[in-house]
């Protein structure tokens, strides 16, 4: 391989790299971090006997005690069986908390233990081959955990996002609910066209870059539009190049996957 091919990969690898970590930066910046934080994501440790007061590890390291009052709004996500629908240790937990740790709100999901990764050829699947290689038990329907594991892990976005799409609410997703949440997966939307395609969908001036606003018919990471493009941005031109939109394309749908073929290269 001569010396200019051997550069410009690199530097292709380097953009992707960037931009899948930008990606991973601004997922996991949120005011759901720090000791006090109002938004508490973490898991369920221990419970009184009332089953009102609670400790919580949140993020792995800061344990909080909490306490719901009639006032807190109590809600069970992925329980098939309403007899789960109690506080139990292990449960994941998503809740809303003034500083005197009262709840305005609580979510409580079934714990989920490792990943289970599709592989790349998720990416070209259909809903319905999406649907049957997550519904490893082959009951006709997605649990949370089974959705957790294989499809979108986000403790702090996944619950709100089940139960939202889980219209009769009852703890699973039938194949027309799991569609519905597809639409709100990042590297599933990004999949549904090459990369070339949705730089040609979003290049509105046709003259082979993207600005700011374009880039957001794009970008999948809500209000971190603009620090992504600016960090995308390597050159500092104002505009992203093909190959700076492309790497941050790849980097939101390949993720982890990618860097591990690389360094097994």
């Amino acid at each position: 391989m001569n010396t200019f091919l051997q550069t410009h990969r690199m530097v292709f690898y380097c953009v992707v790299c960037l931009c899948q970590s930008l990606c991973a930066f601004a997922q996991s910046k949120s005011n759901s971090k720090g000791p006090d934080s109002p938004v508490v994501v973490g898991t369920l440790t221990a419970v009184d006997d009332s089953g009102r007061r609670f400790e919580v590890l949140q993020t792995g390291k800061h344990r909080r005690r909490l306490y719901a009052d009639a006032r807190t709004k109590i809600d069970y996500v992925g329980f098939p069986d309403k007899a789960r629908h109690q506080p139990t240790p292990g449960y994941g937990v998503k809740a809303s908390s003034e500083k005197d740790g009262r709840l305005k709100s609580l979510l409580f999901t079934p714990a989920v233990s490792g990943q289970q990764p599709l592989g790349p050829e998720k990416l070209t699947m259909t809903v319905a081959e999406l649907f049957t290689r997550t519904d490893r038990d082959r009951d006709d329907r997605v649990g949370y955990v089974e959705f957790s594991q294989s499809i979108h892990a986000s403790p702090k976005h996944g619950p709100e996002m089940f139960r939202k799409v889980d219209s009769n609410a009852d703890g699973e997703l039938t194949l027309k609910e799991f569609s519905h949440a597809l639409d709100g997966v990042a590297w599933w939307t990004l999949s549904r066209r090459t990369p070339a395609a949705w730089i040609a969908h979003a290049d509105r001036d046709r003259d082979g870059h993207l600005n700011l606003k374009e880039f957001a018919a794009i970008c999948t990471s809500g209000n971190h539009v603009e620090n992504i493009f600016r960090r995308c941005d390597l050159d500092k031109s104002g505009d992203l190049s093909r190959q700076e939109t492309t790497a941050y394309i790849r980097g939101v749908t390949h993720g982890k996957e990618q860097r591990k073929r690389k360094a097994a290269s």
